[in-house]
């Protein structure tokens, strides 16, 4: 008579000594590309000055004429952050991992994401203007002329619509190169543009933005786009959708001095053994930062279709 098998009682299994990152944004990417400031005090406050004007001298000996230049400032009011997590030793009794140095590479991660959405924030909400932070605040649409979801241009006190959106085209990248020069836009400053994945898909099935003859590398080879028509193009999940329909991405285009990001510490990481919780170990990590729009001038924005 045939015995049942019992083999399977033998049968073990096996579990990964490492710890798989699940994919996702590794480090801020807008912050790396603006003015980068310290920020010692609640608030700072950065001052602007605006154009000088000449007069014709029509006479001999004329008086010394007194042109007053035109002062103006704008403030950063940076916010703190900050994650916690603990690892308890029993916990780590029971896995093949110590997890430590992965969970504050995480937090890292996560704060430098936040960094991006204070950037996106402040590049596209109302900036701190006046004598304190509190006097007086500048709204996007009134001092920003931005491109619609069709292409065409605002007006300043006007916000982009997305009307008949379309995706990004070579007018749009041609217009948004327009707006800085009209705007006299030192070229030797970098500019920037954030765009979505599918932004980038939809210029890799434009000729113009990959052939060799307008651009120096290969994107049908690599899949990137990284300039084109003077702007460096950065690849952002970060970016919102327009407030009124949700049927278009708000892209933003800058100079890099046109945007502020300020703080008083960056990301720190701090892994401790807690006494008052049976020695668990605490990864801690914290930022603070803030960041602020100089210029409507430097900054713009253009509605792209999502879908």
């Amino acid at each position: 008579m045939a015995l049942p098998s019992s083999i399977d009682t033998a049968f073990v299994r096996q579990y990964s000594n490492m710890l798989y990152i699940l994919a996702q944004q590794q480090k801020s990417k807008f912050t790396m590309n603006t003015r980068q400031e310290g920020c010692q005090g609640e608030s700072k406050s950065f001052e602007r000055l605006g154009e000088a004007v000449v007069e014709e001298v029509t006479t001999r000996h004329p008086d010394t004429p007194n042109n007053e230049q035109p002062h103006t400032r704008r403030w950063v009011t940076p916010t703190d952050y900050h994650t916690n997590s603990y690892i308890d030793n029993a916990d780590k009794l029971k896995m093949l991992i110590d997890p430590t140095n992965e969970y504050a590479q995480n937090q890292g991660r996560a704060l430098g994401r936040q960094s991006d959405d204070l950037f996106v924030a402040a590049a596209l909400g109302s900036a701190a203007a006046g004598v304190t932070p509190t006097t007086a605040s500048v709204a996007f649409k009134d001092e920003s002329i931005s491109i619609n979801g069709d292409g065409t241009v605002t007006t300043l006190g006007t916000l982009a619509a997305a009307t008949t959106e379309v995706n990004i085209t070579l007018a749009k990248i041609a217009t948004m190169q327009q707006l800085f020069d009209d705007e006299d836009v030192d070229e030797e400053i970098p500019r920037f543009w954030a765009l979505s994945p599918k932004d980038i898909r939809d210029l890799l099935q434009l000729a113009a933005a990959t052939s060799s003859d307008y651009v120096s590398l290969k994107p049908l080879e690599t899949g990137k786009i990284v300039q084109y028509l003077g702007f460096n193009l950065i690849k952002s999940t970060r970016l919102t959708k327009n407030a009124v329909d949700s049927t278009c991405r708000r892209t933003i285009a800058w100079a890099k001095d046109g945007m502020i990001y300020a703080s008083a510490q960056g990301i720190e990481s701090r892994i401790d053994e807690r006494k008052d919780k049976s020695y668990t170990v605490q990864v801690y990590s914290r930022m603070n930062g803030g960041a602020v729009r100089m210029e409507g001038a430097k900054v713009h924005e253009c509605l792209n279709k999502i879908a």
